[in-house]
């Protein structure tokens, strides 16, 4: 049971994302109804910006639920984000060191706790020419595989541009939430075979959503 000091701060939190995102973008999602209102919650999206995260998390928001990112360690470094991140839960990744598989087990403990974990299998930013997801890592599969009790939920988003050039422009975040992928074939597996092919598995449902997301954003 959370304590009344952790409830505090999630209130904090769930205010001051639907802030920070109501000022970074004009955010416009699409639910097929599939983010359950309790229990653990695997969210899985391209990621196209450093600022789309807001994005993402005001779907989580807009869900009642509360979303606990694997973030870039360097983000916790930054003045007052750092704080927050850390004070809510927020996950930190070492990219490209050896303990950045000890995120994948921190995660692991929220979802242990009932709580939603998102992250971008890709690790970075989205590079690609025509802004659709690159080759991906195996640690999303990772993870759903250890928590099979946990719908894995596939966002696909469109509309900002890439990287950081946009960071001070207010624009349009249009996400497309689909229904949780089937693993069942997968059920009882661990091995790097599987993690491959879900990872697979997640990319294709990813970007079945950012087509409904493309038709969002013409028809906004």
């Amino acid at each position: 049971m959370p304590s009344l000091r952790q409830h505090l701060r999630n209130a904090a939190g769930f205010a001051l994302v639907w802030v920070a995102a109501k000022a970074a973008h004009r955010v416009r999602f699409r639910t097929t109804g599939s983010v359950p209102r309790t229990g653990p919650v695997i969210v899985v999206a391209n990621h196209l910006t450093t600022t789309e995260p807001l994005a993402l998390a005001r779907v989580a928001i807009g869900h009642r639920r509360f979303p606990h990112f694997l973030a870039m360690q360097e983000v916790f470094g930054w003045p007052g984000v750092g704080a927050l991140a850390r004070a809510t839960g927020q996950i930190p990744v070492a990219r490209g060191s050896a303990s950045a598989a000890a995120a994948l087990d921190l995660a692991s403990g929220h979802l242990s706790r009932g709580h939603l974990v998102a992250l971008y299998p890709e690790g970075r930013l989205t590079t690609e020419p025509d802004q659709m997801p690159g080759p991906a890592r195996t640690g999303a599969a990772r993870l759903a595989l250890r928590h099979p009790e946990a719908p894995v939920i596939p966002v696909g988003m469109w509309g900002p541009k890439q990287g950081s050039e946009h960071i001070w422009h207010r624009h349009t975040a249009c996400l497309s939430v689909g229904p949780a992928v089937d693993l069942s074939a997968w059920a009882g597996r661990s091995d790097e075979a599987a993690a491959r092919e879900v990872t697979d598995v997640l990319m294709d449902a990813i970007r079945e959503q950012i087509t409904v997301a493309q038709e969002m954003w013409h028809a906004r």
